[in-house]
């Protein structure tokens, strides 16, 4: 059996030969190799690392890709078998929502940064607010959606008109073509191959066009400023030029009569099979490698806290210790661990090191909820103490007002209306659930009927006025600079929980609190929360500074 037929792909039937058994094998191999690679990641998907990534997302679209990518695999082997009706829908309908997908995928990186730079606006986090007007509710909602969700319905909205209209044009065309439809009434019945040719393709063309060199490039300018540390945007930057290529390729193979000898053995349709498999691989390696890399960053941690325990218990902790130094043998070199008290004083005491920090986590790891979380928490239990010690506040009051300062926090950050939720292990979600998922229903329950939030931060929300400045806003980081005095130090602003009195009208006000509602409900959340940014965020935002103070 020769390894090529003279005839190569004539579309006179099936060819086995050497290369087209070839292509079968790697299909099937390939294939293997995608689910495989593709049930790992979904195994992963709830990671912090490549949670935002929306990684159910990311998976269809590699796999309705690579439905596309066996098709045209065994182009060459069925040699003509394969019906020119078949591969207009697919070159029509298909390849372009697939290209989409994929698109979309890639735009989550442009939503996740505008997405954290929300959480620097001063209205995007708020407290449960009292009644107000019904003027002043559309206004916010609309000012909050704007600044939130707008880009992000917009691109859906774009892929969702986009694909109806590819289906409409396409289903007209194939209604008219005499070349698909006994009922058509232009064009005239031709052969396999040249039916593959003519104005029939045009919104094929169009569309792929549009996603590649409109939709992709655009995106391309639009992530150009982001800096992120987990090499997010390289990799969507080459998985779209990957697949800028195909579609000329495509066109020259087959219109042009130049590439007739290329085509025998490599159809039209392969010339974007290196571009598929480029953004396959791109975006499913591109995720475990960063799953590993924080894995054994996770390792390497737990071994020096092991390694700085040991020497603890020992007392041979000396005046050189404040760092912890593990060895990485594979290097040949050390790694220097930031102690966790470094970053519990940059969330208290240093305010100057926590802007730099939360600025970094907000526009390189895009995790800046976290801190949030951390900095309301710290706020929760102080003024936890020092409402109880304020004499004209009865203690149901008290407890009344710190249990709604903790429902905010879990609805904003941990329960379904938070926009960007932050990772908790599952008991201690259920912890939390039990504590305060009751108050959270009635809450939404009772919220004034009116149109759904666009925001999804809390949609059954009734915005209060804007803040007129970010330092004026309660749940903005709560350390208050006192600069102006000379002093780089920050000290905790007193609790600003509202009046005195309970409102009738406060759908809580006949709630029973849980018995087990104290100052510690949030610490388990906040233990962990805690270590999870100094595990790797930390670490990463020191390095990067002290690798600035080097270079400079």
């Amino acid at each position: 059996m020769a390894f090529l037929n003279s005839d190569g792909h004539d579309y006179s039937g099936f060819n086995l030969d050497g290369w087209g058994i070839f292509q079968l094998v790697f299909a099937v191999l390939y294939t293997i190799v995608i689910l495989v690679l593709c049930g790992i990641l979904w195994t992963q998907r709830h990671h912090p690392i490549i949670r935002m990534r929306k990684i159910p997302l990311a998976i269809a679209a590699v796999l309705v890709l690579h439905v596309y990518v066996v098709l045209v695999l065994i182009v060459y082997p069925l040699n003509g078998k394969f019906p020119c009706n078949a591969e207009f829908w697919i070159m029509s309908i298909y390849l372009p929502i697939g290209i989409g997908l994929f698109q979309a995928q890639n735009q989550q990186l442009l939503l996740i940064s505008r997405g954290q730079q929300v959480l620097l606006t001063p209205d995007i986090y708020k407290p449960l607010p009292s009644g107000k007007t019904r003027w002043q509710y559309y206004r916010n909602k609309f000012i909050i959606w704007c600044k939130s969700t707008k880009e992000q319905d917009a691109f859906e909205g774009f892929i969702a008109a986009g694909i109806m209209i590819q289906f409409l044009g396409s289903l007209v065309i194939y209604m008219i073509s005499r070349k698909f439809s006994a009922y058509g009434v232009v064009s005239q019945p031709t052969t396999e191959k040249l039916c593959r040719r003519g104005w029939e393709w045009a919104p094929s063309i169009i569309w792929q066009a549009a996603w590649n060199f409109i939709a992709g490039p655009y995106l391309l300018w639009k992530i150009r400023m982001i800096r992120d540390i987990y090499n997010w945007r390289l990799q969507t930057t080459l998985a779209i030029l990957a697949g800028l290529p195909g579609t000329p390729l495509w066109l020259a193979a087959v219109y042009s009569d130049s590439l007739n000898a290329v085509s025998k053995y490599w159809s039209p349709s392969m010339w974007f099979f290196p571009g598929l498999i480029t953004m396959q691989l791109i975006t499913v390696l591109s995720a475990l490698f960063q799953v590993w890399r924080s894995k054994r960053q996770a390792k390497l941690v737990d071994g020096a806290l092991h390694e700085f325990d040991i020497k603890q218990h020992n007392g041979t902790i000396g005046p050189n210790d404040s760092i912890i130094t593990t060895s990485t043998k594979s290097k040949g070199s050390s790694r220097s661990r930031v102690p966790m008290k470094a970053m519990e004083d940059c969330l208290i005491n240093n305010g100057l090191e926590y802007n730099a920090f939360y600025h970094f986590c907000t526009t390189k790891t895009f995790n800046g909820e976290n801190l949030v979380f951390l900095h309301r928490t710290i706020k929760f239990k102080l003024d936890w103490r020092r409402l109880f010690n304020l004499l004209n506040v009865s203690h149901d009051t008290a407890r009344l007002r710190l249990y709604r300062e903790a429902l905010d926090i879990y609805l904003t950050l941990i329960w379904k209306t938070a926009k960007y939720p932050i990772n908790l292990p599952s008991q201690i979600s259920r912890d939390l659930n039990a504590l305060f998922e009751d108050a959270a229903t009635i809450v939404a329950a009772n919220r004034p009927s009116a149109p759904r939030s666009e925001s999804n931060v809390t949609p059954w929300d009734e915005p209060t006025e804007p803040f007129s400045s970010a330092g004026d806003h309660p749940l903005r980081p709560m350390l208050r600079r006192s600069l102006d005095k000379g002093s780089a130090t920050e000290s905790i602003s007193e609790p600003d929980l509202g009046p005195t009195s309970l409102d009738p009208s406060d759908a809580l006000t006949d709630f029973t609190i849980p018995a087990n509602f104290d100052e510690s409900c949030f610490d388990a959340a906040f233990a962990s929360i805690k270590h999870m940014m100094w595990e790797q965020p930390f670490q990463d935002f020191m390095k990067t500074r002290r690798n600035s103070s080097t270079s400079a």
